[in-house]
């Protein structure tokens, strides 16, 4: 009913607004002629900056029906990873105008807003002249994602992104091979099934990893092959694969008086089966990445990874991948508990922004049921309650174990002094994995390092 109502009211806001009211027309603040309703900024261009991947590609296919909607032009500028977050991290300080829309990682939340490089989107989001986008529905945003990605200290600064999460994906192909599962059985006393549990996930690495002239489910191997991807350089993307064993071990990185814990005895325990693993990994660990393990699992070298949900849609492509419809998907093998790492990006408006409302109609039109569901096709996953379940996008077969990730989801700190702890995260999980350190030196740097940047700011009540 909620929902309803908020439809209702947004509807006869938008035909009120496009009826117009005669004379002149009302005008805001940026001298826009409000009478137009969605076309009152006609002609404006905005430039926004984004990570070039699946969803931003999918999103850019549409810009053109935005464009014929409100007469608003967008300006997408798509980079990798690491370039998008130095573009923005310098605009932001040398107070730019060359942004109106970021697409940021949500742990950079509270650094942007403490600093004042993000505006709040609340006088937008009230402003009932800038109303004027059909099937925008707020409700129908996911809560979660909306507070995880966008909310800092009770405002609204951003909406959720591209919503991505962490899951297992396996060879399900191997899994139900009888000849696979015989051997699996008679060499560790149990029968071949989905790991449910850290001890069964090495057991399951160890086996399915192969030599070159070895078989595998009957055919003769001509390369090497490997129970496990996974990642290991000094890179944002080994942090995040290594929280989910943490997390699921027991460990935290603040405990639950706001303490620093990223030495603990649990986050210790999981740092050592993290390194052990690469034993079972292809060559080269410290220098992978989300891209390379997504490149090992789509070239069938290996059995099993924890990655992102949105690398999947690149396992089932056609045209680029060997291992279309052989791929099972899952929920992260549980220790003391069960761990999903919610990785979203948030689309925030830069203080700077020569053109805040526009850009406020671009992400109301962003988050509306159909631009949604046309990204999640092309590989992306929505923010709408609506879209998420879809009778068409329940088809893909990563769906379900997406949607039971976000149900156990797990985000990383917001603090302002996250990126400069993730760093230091990063440095020491590298060390690790190239054997510079043990487990228990490289957190208990990283702990003390810890100490170093949050200083008199002990305990962190909010993260």
């Amino acid at each position: 009913m909620k929902r309803l109502v908020a439809i209702v009211l947004i509807l006869a806001l938008t035909v009120t607004l496009f009826a117009g009211c005669g004379g002149d027309g009302g005008k805001d603040s940026a001298g826009a002629d409000t009478s137009k309703g969605i076309r009152a900024y006609e002609g404006v261009t905005i430039n926004m900056i984004a990570e070039q991947q699946t969803p931003t590609v999918a999103l850019s296919e549409q810009l053109k029906a935005f464009e014929e909607l409100t007469g608003i032009k967008v300006n997408l500028e798509m980079a990798p990873f690491d370039n998008v977050v130095q573009k923005i991290t310098l605009a932001m300080q040398s107070g730019s105008e060359d942004y109106d829309v970021i697409a940021v990682p949500y742990q950079f939340l509270g650094n942007l807003a403490v600093n004042g490089f993000i505006q709040p989107l609340e006088p937008l989001m009230n402003n009932p002249d800038l109303a004027v986008v059909p099937n925008y529905d707020p409700d129908d945003i996911i809560k979660g994602m909306w507070d995880a990605s966008g909310k800092w200290e009770d405002t609204v600064y951003g909406v959720p992104a591209n919503s991505c999460i962490m899951f297992f994906a396996y060879r399900k192909d191997l899994f139900e091979n009888p000849e696979e599962q015989a051997a699996f059985k008679a060499k560790y006393g149990y029968d071949l099934t989905v790991p449910t549990d850290w001890d069964t996930y090495r057991d399951i690495a160890e086996f399915f990893t192969r030599k070159s002239g070895e078989k595998l489910a009957g055919e003769t191997l001509t390369h090497d092959f490997y129970g496990v991807s996974m990642s290991g350089k000094r890179h944002d993307a080994t942090t995040c694969e290594w929280l989910n064993y943490a997390w699921s071990f027991g460990g935290e990185i603040f405990d639950e008086s706001g303490n620093i814990a990223i030495n603990s005895e649990k986050n210790v325990a999981a740092l050592e089966y993290y390194n052990d693993l690469k034993k079972f990994a292809p060559p080269g660990v410290t220098e992978k990445t989300w891209d390379e393990q997504t490149t090992e699992m789509q070239q069938g070298i290996a059995a099993m990874a924890v990655i992102f949900n949105d690398c999947t849609p690149a396992l089932e492509n056609k045209d680029e991948s060997k291992v279309v419809g052989k791929m099972g998907y899952g929920a992260i093998p549980i220790g003391e508990k069960p761990a999903a790492h919610y990785g979203a990006w948030s689309y925030f408006i830069p203080t700077h922004s020569p053109n805040p409302e526009a850009a406020w109609i671009f992400l109301q039109w962003f988050n509306s049921p159909e631009v949604q569901k046309n990204i999640a096709l092309k590989g992306g996953f929505p923010n709408l309650y609506s879209v998420y379940n879809d009778p068409d996008l329940n088809q893909l077969p990563y769906w379900k174990a997406s949607m039971d990730a976000y149900e156990i989801s797990t985000t990383r700190p917001r603090i302002p002094e996250w990126n400069e702890m993730n760093e230091e995260l990063m440095l020491q999980i590298s060390k690790v994995m190239s054997d510079q350190a043990t487990p228990k030196e490289a957190l208990d740097a990283a702990a003390a390092k810890y100490k170093e940047i949050l200083k008199d700011k002990l305990p962190v009540l909010y993260q």
